[in-house]
């Protein structure tokens, strides 16, 4: 990473993780393919810092592969997000101090669900495919449970900021592709 700050300096990455957040939000559109936008875009940024050819067409190859596995990937999320969304509506119509704690464990839900899917995406591979980065999603929490950490705080962060300001959606989704990234960076390092 070092290299390619120094090369081209903060204000081209910063300027490559806003063009990433367009690129996700663009293949993104149909909300299923969400996970592969994600995938896509990671692979693009992991290219890019490590100093590698990192042209728009191999994004488009990526998330060309990623789809049909994200599909489903996406599928499974919607449905956990919509369990935890009803949870929520029954916690909110609930005025005790059980349905309160209700409605902050289905906030949590989504918030867990979320992370999942994106670092499920970091994962991703064209040769692992979906079903390994899914399987690999605990050996990540048991390795490092700090990056899933800093990856649950850029969800989060997102997902306020785009409550406050719905566009801020797109530069958003290349800050959470950056944050996955620079945590697996930092994990390798780490490793002797």
């Amino acid at each position: 990473m070092r290299a390619r700050l120094t090369a081209g300096g903060g204000f081209a990455l910063l300027g490559e993780v806003l063009l990433t957040g367009v690129v996700v939000a663009l293949l993104a559109l149909p909300v299923l393919t969400l996970p592969a936008a994600l995938a896509a875009g990671i692979g693009h940024l992991r290219r890019y810092v490590a100093d590698e050819g990192s042209p728009h067409a191999a994004t488009w190859r990526d998330a060309r592969a990623a789809a049909a596995g994200g599909v489903m990937v996406a599928l499974l999320a919607l449905v956990g997000s919509t369990a935890a969304t009803l949870a929520i509506g029954l916690a909110d119509a609930d005025p005790t101090p059980a349905g309160a704690v209700m409605g902050l464990v289905g906030r949590l839900a989504i918030g867990i669900v979320a992370t999942g899917v994106v670092m499920a995406a970091g994962a991703w591979t064209r040769d692992g495919g979906w079903r390994s980065a899914v399987r690999g999603l605990r050996g990540q929490l048991d390795a490092d449970p700090a990056a899933a950490l800093h990856v649950f705080v850029a969800v989060a962060l997102t997902a306020v900021l785009t409550w406050q300001f719905p566009l801020l959606l797109v530069p958003s989704l290349g800050v959470v592709a950056f944050a996955v990234v620079a945590v697996q960076h930092r994990a390798r390092r780490r490793l002797p």
